[in-house]
C-alpha cells in the first residue's frame, strides 16, 4: 500500500542545543586577513588551528553572498561539531564581498 505525501509546515525552528551546551565554530579561534593578489585583494577567514597534518577546508561562498552567509548555519549545525575538532576551516571571501565592504563604484 502506498501512503499519500502530505506538506508540512514549520512553524518555529529552535537549535537543539542551548546556553553552555551549544558550540559552534564561532567559538573557535579566529583570525582575518586581507590577501593582496595580482587580481585584487581577497579577505579570508580561518576557523581553529592549521596543526600538523590536521587537513584545512576551504571555502569560497556562492555569488551575492560571503562565507558568513554561505556556511554558517553548516559549520554550526550540531553534527558538524565533529568535523569542525578535527579541521580547520578557511574561508576566502572575493573582493567587495566580506563583511562592511565598500560599495563597487558605479560604471
Amino acid at each position: 500500500m502506498m501512503e499519500e505525501l502530505h506538506d508540512v509546515q514549520l512553524t518555529e525552528i529552535k537549535p537543539l542545543l542551548t546556553g553552555q551546551n551549544a558550540r559552534n565554530l564561532q567559538d573557535f579561534e579566529s583570525q582575518e586577513h586581507d590577501v593582496e593578489t595580482a587580481h585584487g585583494v581577497l579577505h579570508v577567514t580561518m576557523r581553529g588551528v592549521a596543526k600538523g597534518n590536521r587537513p584545512t577546508i576551504l571555502t569560497y561562498h556562492d555569488v551575492g553572498l560571503n562565507h558568513k552567509s554561505c556556511f554558517n548555519s553548516l559549520f554550526n549545525y550540531e553534527d558538524m561539531q565533529e568535523v569542525t575538532q578535527h579541521f580547520s576551516v578557511l574561508h576566502v571571501d572575493a573582493p567587495g564581498q566580506q563583511e562592511n565592504a565598500p560599495g563597487f563604484p558605479a560604471g
